[in-house]
C-alpha cells in the first residue's frame, strides 16, 4: 500500500498546481476586466456580438487589429487620427470582448463578412480599411469580396501571403480539443505573460515597447476565450491566403502596403513581395521600424492613411475602380 503514496502524492500534488492555477487565471482575468473594460460599442451580426469603439470626424477609416489584439491597440493611432477621420476599431470575431463566430467565422473570409456587414449596419460610407499583421489579412479579404464597399486599404506589417508565421507553433496544444481548454483555463495565461511580454517587445524592436500599450494589450489578449480563439486565427489564416493571393493582380482597390525594415514577424520581404502583386500600391518600408509600427510609429501610419484616401480619390476622379481599366501604378518609399 505504502507504495501508492508516491503516486498518489506526485497526483494530488498536480491536482492543486491546478487548482491554484485556474483561480490565479480567473484572479488576473477579473483584474484585466476592470482596468479595461469592454469597449461601449456593440452590434451583433449573425448572432455574434462584436465590440467596437469609435470617434473623430471626417472619412471613415477602420482599423482591424492583428493576433490576439483588440480595439486597445488603437488608442495611440485613434488619438492622431480623431481630428479628422470617422475612426471605427474593431475587437475581431473571437478576440478581446467580441462574441466567437461558428467555425466559419475563424478565418478571414469569415471575418470579413462580418466586420463589412456591422459597418455597413452603422452606415458609413466605404472605408479605408487598416490591417496590422493577421488582421491585414482580413483586410485584404474584405477589399476582395467587397471591392465597391472600400475607398482604399492600409496593410501594416501585413501577414498577406500564405507563409506560416513563426508563432503558429502556439496553436497546437490550443487546438487540443480537451487539453486546450483545460490548458487555457489553468497554466497558459499566467505562464504566457512573460512569453507575452517578450513577443511585444520583439513585435516594436527595435524601438521601445511602450508600457501604456503592454500593459493593455497583455490584460485583453491573455484570456482563456481569445488565447483560445487565436489557435483558430493562426490555423485557418493560411488556407484563405492562397485563395486570395490568386487574385491579388485584379485587385482594384488602391493600397498603401507599411512595413517596417526591422520587422522580424512578417518581415519587410513579404510586404515587399505583396506590394509587387498588386496593379495600384505604394510601399512604405520604415527604416528604424518593425513590427507594431501602428504603435511606434503612429504618424507613420497616420499619413499612410492619407495616402490611401489621396490615391482613393484620384482613382475616383479618373474613373480606375474597375480591374480591367488598371494600370500598374506601384510607388516605393524608404522612411527614417
Amino acid at each position: 500500500m505504502h507504495r501508492l503514496w508516491g503516486p498518489l502524492a506526485i497526483a494530488a500534488s498536480a491536482v492543486a498546481a491546478l487548482f491554484g492555477a485556474a483561480a490565479l487565471t480567473r484572479l488576473l482575468v477579473r483584474r484585466a476586466e476592470r482596468r479595461y473594460p469592454r469597449p461601449a460599442g456593440v452590434i451583433e451580426v449573425d448572432g455574434v456580438k462584436l465590440r467596437y469603439t469609435r470617434g473623430g470626424a471626417g472619412r471613415p477609416v477602420v482599423l482591424i487589429h492583428g493576433l490576439l489584439g483588440s480595439t486597445y491597440d488603437y488608442e495611440l493611432l485613434g488619438e492622431l487620427l480623431a481630428p479628422r477621420y470617422d475612426a471605427l476599431a474593431f475587437d475581431r470575431p473571437g478576440n478581446g470582448y467580441s462574441g466567437t463566430p461558428p467555425s466559419e467565422g475563424h478565418t478571414p473570409i469569415g471575418q470579413a463578412y462580418l466586420l463589412h456587414k456591422a459597418v455597413g449596419r452603422l452606415g458609413l460610407e466605404p472605408p479605408v480599411v487598416v490591417g496590422y499583421s493577421l488582421g491585414a489579412a482580413v483586410a485584404v479579404a474584405y477589399a476582395e469580396l467587397y471591392p465597391d464597399d472600400v475607398a482604399g486599404v492600409v496593410t501594416v506589417g501585413g501577414h498577406v501571403l500564405p507563409y506560416r508565421l513563426p508563432v503558429a507553433r502556439l496553436s497546437r496544444v490550443l487546438r487540443i480539443p480537451l487539453l486546450g481548454r483545460l490548458a487555457a483555463a489553468t497554466l497558459l495565461v499566467p505562464l504566457a505573460y512573460p512569453v507575452g511580454y517578450q513577443l511585444l517587445t520583439l513585435a516594436c524592436s527595435p524601438q521601445r515597447l511602450p508600457r501604456r500599450y503592454a500593459g493593455a494589450a497583455l490584460a485583453v489578449a491573455l484570456r482563456p476565450g481569445p488565447f483560445r480563439h487565436a489557435a483558430e486565427d493562426l490555423e485557418r489564416a493560411t488556407a484563405d491566403l492562397r485563395a486570395l493571393a490568386g487574385s491579388y493582380g485584379a485587385l482594384a482597390v488602391p493600397f498603401v502596403v507599411v512595413v517596417g525594415a526591422y520587422d522580424h514577424i512578417a518581415p519587410a520581404a513579404e510586404s515587399e513581395a505583396f506590394h509587387r502583386r498588386l496593379p495600384r500600391s505604394r510601399l512604405i518600408v520604415i527604416g528604424d521600424g518593425g513590427h507594431a509600427l501602428h504603435v511606434t510609429h503612429p504618424a507613420a501610419v497616420s499619413a499612410a492613411i492619407d495616402a490611401a484616401w489621396t490615391m482613393a480619390e484620384r482613382a475616383d476622379a479618373v474613373g480606375e475602380r474597375r480591374a480591367d481599366s488598371v494600370e500598374p501604378v506601384v510607388e516605393d518609399e524608404v522612411s527614417a
